[in-house]
Order: C-alpha cells, then sequence, then structure tokens
C-alpha cells in the first residue's frame, strides 16, 4: 500500500498540463461528488458546512433511530496547476434512541480526519487519494490504515449541463474490508449565478449495496464565493435517511500564484 501512495505522488506531482484555475470558484459543495480538477498553483480554498442527518429502522417492531448533526471543513491549496493537497475534518454529534424512543447514547467529536492529494490528468480526468489520520475523538478511534482512492471524470453537455462521474475505494480503519462506492452527478446552470446539482450514489460491499440520492444549489456571491443547499435521502431496508445541509466556499489567491498566471483586470 506504502509503494502505491508514493508511486501516485510520484507521478501526481510530475503532471505538467494546461491550467485548472477557472474565473469563478469551483468547488466540490453541493453534492457528494468532486469535480475533475485542481482549485491551481497558488490558490488556497476553503468549503465548509453544517448538516443535519437522520436514519430510522422502519420495521414494525423498532423505533431505533440515530441523530447527527456534523461541521464539516475542508482546505485545498494548489502546488502546482494540475495538483493539489487537501485536508477534511468532521466534528459530529451523535445520539441514538431505543426502540422506545428513550436517549440510548450520545456522542460528540472528530469522526473524520483526511490528507488527500489530487492531479489531473487531462482536462476531464482527474485521481485522487487519501488517508484517514488518527486525529480523531476517542469514540471514533480506528485501528488499522484506512486509504481512499477515487477517480474522477467529468462530461459536458453544450454550455450548460454536465454529467460528474465518480467511482472509487475505501476502508473504514476499524474491520480491515475495502468498500467501494460510486456518484453519478449531474449539474444544470439555472442562471449566470445559480446552478441545480442531482445525484445518485451510493456505497457496496461484497453483494451489498446502499443507494441514496440527493438534491442541491449553488449561488455564487462573487467569483470566490459560494453559498449552497442540499438535501438528500435513501432507503436501504432496513434503514431509511436523510440528510439536509448548508455550506459556503471561498478561495484567495495567495502570492505563491505566478504573476502570469493571475487573473486580468478589466
Amino acid at each position: 500500500m506504502k509503494k502505491i501512495l508514493v508511486f501516485f505522488l510520484f507521478s501526481s506531482y510530475s503532471v505538467l498540463l494546461f491550467g485548472q484555475y477557472s474565473e469563478t470558484i469551483a468547488t466540490a459543495r453541493p453534492g457528494a461528488a468532486n469535480g475533475a480538477g485542481t482549485v491551481g498553483k497558488g490558490v488556497l480554498q476553503f468549503q465548509t458546512g453544517i448538516q443535519y442527518d437522520e436514519v430510522r429502522d422502519v420495521r414494525d417492531s423498532m423505533n431505533y433511530r440515530v441523530e447527527n448533526t456534523s461541521e464539516n471543513l475542508v482546505i485545498r491549496f494548489g502546488l502546482r496547476e494540475r495538483f493539489e493537497v487537501s485536508t477534511v475534518i468532521n466534528h459530529i454529534n451523535s445520539t441514538e434512541f431505543l426502540e422506545d424512543g428513550s436517549e440510548s447514547l450520545s456522542r460528540s467529536g472528530i469522526n473524520t480526519s483526511l490528507i488527500r492529494a489530487r492531479t489531473t490528468i487531462n482536462d476531464h480526468l482527474a485521481l485522487q487519494v487519501g488517508v484517514s489520520t488518527r486525529i480523531r475523538s476517542e469514540d471514533y478511534k480506528i485501528d488499522f490504515l484506512a486509504p481512499r482512492f477515487r477517480v474522477m471524470y467529468s462530461t459536458p453537455f453544450g454550455e450548460y449541463a454536465g454529467l460528474t462521474t465518480n467511482i472509487g475505494t475505501y476502508w473504514n480503519g476499524v474491520d480491515g474490508r475495502p468498500r467501494g462506492f460510486y456518484v453519478f452527478s449531474f449539474s444544470f446552470a439555472l442562471t449566470d449565478n445559480m446552478s441545480l446539482v442531482a445525484e445518485s450514489y451510493g456505497n457496496f460491499i461484497k453483494s451489498q449495496i446502499n443507494n441514496y440520492f440527493d438534491i442541491g444549489l449553488g449561488y455564487n456571491l462573487n467569483k470566490d464565493l459560494l453559498i449552497d443547499l442540499n438535501g438528500g435521502w435513501g432507503a436501504n431496508y432496513p434503514y431509511k435517511s436523510y440528510f439536509l445541509t448548508a455550506g459556503i466556499s471561498y478561495r484567495i489567491i495567495t502570492r505563491f500564484r505566478p504573476e502570469e498566471m493571475m487573473p486580468s483586470e478589466e
């Protein structure tokens, strides 16, 4: 596994192709898909959001449910025009309820801590590798190395629409078993500043697959600032789930971006 990570990082850093910087901020929010692009050399980008989600057991004799409130932060920085590094931190407040509806267990803390690297192969294809770190709260400690691999492909449909496909595999750091995941994300520009995203996504292990759906809106307040709203649901027996999330993304063009790559002033 270490050899795979070293090879990926070395080959990623060696890619020297056309630029990935765009005049308007490109972010993974809203939705589950990651686009096939990087932020651009010398660009520092923050993506943050809050989320409420609930999971219920739908069997007649069960009233079990879990309610979660979480805060998420992603920090991305472009080391080269087509190579970026990022970190992901998620804090969660979780409450489980017993069959009779009484509160049974409450937990709170950092449940996700990732470091990642991404490179673009061309204007439509990108690769990303990540590793879960042990910077977690006691209730969410992991026992094993937990790598994540993701392939991202973007297909434009004319000037205003596109399909982004993600597929990959990950380990949860607890049982040592790899799981697969997929995302199909359709996006459409409603106006110059507002976009609509509709997705089908899920995860699978052997013959078991869980499917989910979501729909979201993104609105650019300016070329460097975007706000979003997103909601989704899933029905994977014996559980039903839904979530609501809102967030904001902001980028800073730092002094490490070469002057010839700076946006022109008109």
